[in-house]
């Protein structure tokens, strides 16, 4: 089922010109180990429009001195926490990558996808579940929001004065990748990428053979085209990419999901692989870390 590369940019094209009616207030940053408040960076807290009378919402952290700066859009998997994995300091987890980055240099924007963290819906809405072929429908609508959120989230942070609007960059892990791949294929102001622990294959599709929904297996590979990143792959070749994925990852069920994504990203793209299992990733982040910097032109 060939589907032409105009219908597809068509299909996820917006109103740029739909009001962000941004709004945005300070949090505090908080050092765990001294319990007081962090000098070295700044948080904000901000919400602005997209497509289809959403609201994103979205945490800001950044170096406290300087600017305007490089920034980073920080997109989670699919985890009930959404954001707060990347951005909330904890006991287990006092130096979440929001947090390492900006103090570093640059500025993160950690963003809540469509249906999880503080966008999550009673009826779980988002999550893929596969014996739920009836539910497909949704799924691809949450991934198309998904994908369009961050680009209202790119049009956000052009209206900042702290922000370099010439380097914009983006950092995945896992449903960040499925959703990244195809932002930065559609738009074209994302000047770097890592993408972290993505794949294309069946474990992020439905099951119709052999059901009650078998009638919806062509609607099923319809969904596929027209949100796996297999399909928008091709068209990255505008930048350059960082692909970290894990040996024995089991959420992505083995190498060749990963492979098969690997094969189809346009050049420049560097591909990694560590030792471990779907989260086992951290080690890799500095790496991610040097490559956007480099990449971003950030000190």
């Amino acid at each position: 089922m060939e589907i032409s590369e105009a219908l597809v940019r068509h299909l996820y094209g917006y109103d740029r010109t739909l009001p962000l009616l941004a709004t945005c207030e300070p949090e505090p940053a908080i050092d765990l180990a001294t319990r007081t408040p962090r000098t070295d960076i700044r948080r904000e807290r901000v919400t602005f429009g997209s497509t289809h009378d959403e609201r994103v919402l979205a945490t800001i952290v950044k170096p406290s001195e300087g600017g305007p700066f490089a920034a980073v859009i920080v997109q989670h998997g699919s985890t009930p926490s959404g954001r707060h994995r990347n951005v909330t300091t904890t006991p287990d987890n006092p130096e979440p990558v929001a947090v390492q980055w900006a103090a570093s240099g640059i500025m993160t924007v950690v963003v809540d996808a469509y249906g999880f963290g503080s966008r999550e819906s009673p009826d779980n809405r988002g999550r893929l579940t596969p014996t739920r072929p009836d539910l497909m429908f949704r799924t691809r609508d949450q991934r198309m929001q998904a994908v369009q959120d961050l680009m209202r989230t790119v049009d956000y942070l052009q209206t900042r004065e702290d922000v370099r609007p010439d380097a914009i960059g983006y950092h995945g892990v896992s449903m960040g990748t499925r959703i990244g791949v195809p932002f930065i294929a559609l738009d074209r102001r994302v000047r770097a990428a890592s993408l972290f622990v993505g794949g294309s294959g069946d474990y992020s599709r439905f099951v119709t053979e052999g059901t009650e929904f078998a009638g919806l297996a062509e609607d099923e590979e319809l969904v596929n085209r027209l949100t796996d990143p297999l399909t928008f792959a091709p068209w990255t070749g505008h930048v350059p990419k960082y692909v970290v994925n894990g040996e024995h990852d089991r959420t992505v069920r083995g190498r060749e999901p990963a492979e098969r994504l690997h094969a189809a990203m346009a050049d420049p793209k560097e591909i990694h692989w560590y030792d471990g299992d779907h989260g086992d990733y951290a080690p890799s982040l500095p790496g991610a870390l040097a490559f956007l910097k480099e990449h971003l032109g950030a000190r």
